[in-house]
């Protein structure tokens, strides 16, 4: 069985914890309408509300969802979301996403929607 996972932050090719996707078929690159991101030190946290989501859509296993979980504190920090995201193509597909759970109140916002912070780690 294979799932669709969409990443924004630091899952994201390039950046630190992409090694957790390895393996993973890349889908493409996507959208996702309705959410907004902010800055939680060197990774993302996003909400629902006004904005746009900019990330990457790869097909994963059920080991690797397992995983991601673990990685994201699925139930904890994050909430892993079924949700329909926009592919670069236009063609609309649903995706597994993590959306942050706790309050932004204080946090920094990411207007763009596009993680580019990569930090030393």
């Amino acid at each position: 069985m294979k799932f669709r996972v969409f990443v924004y932050g630091t899952l994201k090719r390039g950046f630190p914890l992409h090694r957790y996707l390895a393996g993973a078929r890349f889908l493409g690159e996507a959208r996702l309408q309705g959410f907004e991101m902010y800055d939680l030190g060197w990774y993302p946290g996003i909400v629902p509300g006004e904005g746009v989501v900019y990330g990457e859509v790869y097909e994963v296993g059920p080991g690797t969802l397992a995983l991601l979980d673990e990685v994201e504190a699925e139930g904890k920090e994050y909430e892993r979301r079924w949700l329909p995201v926009e592919m670069e193509d236009g063609r609309r597909l649903e995706a597994f996403v993590y959306v942050y759970r706790k309050g932004v109140r204080g946090k920094r916002k990411v207007p763009s929607g596009r993680w580019e912070k990569r930090p030393s780690r």
